[in-house]
């Protein structure tokens, strides 16, 4: 079967496996055929928005076919909430009825509620990914040559163009191999090698599995792949796709470049205390949050009763407290939808698209109220409280630190720039201190104003 379907390939025929996981010979077949798609079995899709061991097989597979050039089908979608789930892991392509039942014409355009799924999700990646640097950044795009073109005519090439380090072979658009200069000419110069190779194709002396890489794809992920794999995929270089098909090259020096300047570029706007994003970036955020023309929250979180407590007990455990903060409201936060940013000091931002922003909010309240008296002496666990002297010396008793979160709801069209949500969210938080312990404020009339509104559309449509 395998030599009929490679010979089929030939032919300029495209591989599929169906049913990937049902049997224990799908990752033999995927490894010896490199299908150019595999269809994911229905029992990993279903269910899969409330089963982590099932994310992280579908997480599995897709850094796999990450590494082989293969595109993946998740088949036996059914609800919006495993779309949702299958879509935020990167799989670009889905099967179920939930996008469309079987039908003789199939419809060229989603059904309205999975364009609003995948309208939101280009939304949030957009959103996320601002400053986030993806492998289409080192792309560089040469001329392919076809697997029959002769061995002659491709040291021809290398001859002409001395910055040339590789030449992908494409067949049909998508790439079949690639074709290293440091190798090439190391196999000329032995002994009658030109003579008898010359009039070869090129097929002949081509790595026929060369890494395929999605232009999408952030160069973090690829640089880790690269750390753990061989070590041929760094120097020979990478193929660089769109949807599988061939659009360029990439070479591991580039790629640590970008990834030096990318590091560069996030250690100077980070907060060396926490390493979260500082100023800029948080400015930076929410101002493209503001032209997207989504609403969204902006959470501004402040420990009460903090000054006097890095006073008394230090600057060590006043630093242990805000990176403990740090932690504990970067955990509420979702990766794909959320943002976090440290001000300075004990203050943070959380810019929270999430549908459940709020319930996020009172899980940090009540998880710092539960966890953070680990970071307390014992003497001021009993009694709730330290004691200090004031100017005039004087016994002055402080609550422990407490954590409060004032919250705004950013309506794009209420809103012109980063420094009117950063007034409007100050003021929250003020509100906020203002309660005891720990306590949250959320400005209502905002949110009652987005609610109105979209109450209003829906009566209208």
């Amino acid at each position: 079967m395998r030599n009929a379907l490679l010979h089929y390939r030939g032919m300029g025929f495209q591989i599929a496996i169906d049913d990937l996981g049902e049997g224990f010979s799908s990752l033999r077949l995927w490894s010896e055929l490199r299908p150019e798609f595999v269809k994911v079995d229905m029992h990993f899709v279903q269910g899969i928005h409330a089963d982590p061991l099932k994310q992280q097989f579908l997480r599995s597979i897709q850094s796999i076919a990450l590494s082989s050039g293969t595109q993946v089908i998740a088949e036996g979608i059914e609800t919006a909430a495993e779309f949702r789930t299958v879509r935020n892991l990167g799989i670009c392509a889905g099967q179920g009825y939930f996008i469309a039942r079987p039908n003789r014409i199939p419809p060229l355009q989603p059904s309205a509620e999975v364009g609003c799924l995948i309208a939101a999700h280009h939304r949030v990646e957009s959103y996320n990914t601002t400053r986030a640097v993806t492998v289409e950044s080192i792309l560089c795009h040469v001329e392919p040559v076809q697997p029959g073109v002769e061995i002659e005519n491709i040291l021809a090439c290398f001859s002409a163009n001395k910055d040339m380090r590789a030449i992908p072979v494409v067949e049909h658009g998508r790439p079949v191999g690639l074709i290293n200069r440091y190798e090439f000419v190391d196999s000329f110069a032995q002994p009658f090698r030109r003579e008898l190779l010359s009039k070869k194709p090129c097929a002949n002396i081509m790595n026929a599995t060369p890494l395929l890489v999605e232009k999408s794809t952030p160069i973090h992920e690829l640089s880790g792949f690269l750390s753990e794999s061989e070590i041929r995929h760094f120097t020979d270089g990478f193929i660089i796709t769109e949807q599988g098909r061939y659009i360029g090259i990439g070479n591991g020096q580039d790629l640590l470049r970008e990834i030096t300047q990318s590091q560069i570029e996030t250690a100077r706007y980070a907060n060396p205390l926490t390493l979260l994003p500082g100023n800029v970036p948080i400015n930076e955020h929410i101002e493209h949050a503001l032209k997207s023309g989504n609403a969204f929250a902006v959470c501004y979180g402040d420990l009460d009763n903090f000054k006097p407590y890095n006073d008394v007990c230090g600057y060590r455990k006043g630093d242990e407290l805000i990176q403990f903060t740090a932690r504990l409201l970067g955990s509420v936060c979702d990766p794909v939808h959320d943002f976090i940013g440290h001000i300075g000091g004990d203050d943070f931002i959380l810019i929270l698209q999430s549908k459940d922003w709020e319930q996020r909010c009172h899980r940090a309240l009540t998880t710092f109220a539960h966890t953070s008296s680990v970071l307390f002496e014992k003497n001021h666990r009993a009694i709730s409280s330290y004691q200090s002297a004031d100017r005039q010396g004087r016994i002055v008793y402080h609550p422990l630190p407490t954590l409060s979160i004032g919250v705004i709801w950013v309506n794009p069209e209420l809103f012109g720039s980063h420094h009117e949500v950063a007034e409007a969210a100050t003021a929250a938080k003020k509100m906020a201190k203002q309660k005891p312990g720990n306590s949250l404020f959320i400005e209502r009339r905002s949110l009652h104003q987005h609610e109105m509104a979209e109450q209003h559309t829906g009566a209208g449509a």
